[in-house]
């Protein structure tokens, strides 16, 4: 894989953990100002299952391909501490936990993503 193609992985993987974020702010919101109709579109398994499907892909892609070249362990590791405390938030039954589980999550997988993109070019570099 070339810079470019590697970059790329790393922007959607932030953009799709960004899209986690905002749906899981999204629904309390909904929730609580009486948005239901929009609430049982938005808030599906399926939907979440695809979010977190593809936010488990595309980290596995790029933050492999990323630790063969620039070797800094640090970087799966956040990548499986950010997914487990979003799967820990589609599992805990309390709403307001698993709201602060699963954006935790999600922010600490933007924060790998670029981790591991600075790290990447900073190995192309050098």
């Amino acid at each position: 894989m070339n810079k470019k193609n590697t970059a790329i992985l790393d922007m959607l993987g932030m953009c799709t953990s960004m899209v986690c974020a905002i749906h899981c702010l999204c629904i309390p919101l909904f929730l609580i100002f009486g948005f239901e109709s929009i609430l049982r579109i938005i808030d599906q398994e399926w939907i979440e299952g695809l979010i977190i499907g593809l936010s488990l892909v595309i980290g596995l892609v790029a933050f492999g391909g990323g630790y063969l070249r620039h070797k800094q362990h640090f970087i799966p590791v956040l990548f499986i501490a950010g997914f487990l405390l979003i799967v820990n938030g589609e599992l805990v039954s309390n709403e307001w936990i698993s709201l602060g589980l699963s954006i935790s999550g999600a922010m600490v997988l933007i924060y790998t993503h670029v981790q591991n993109l600075k790290w990447k070019r900073y190995a192309y570099t050098h």
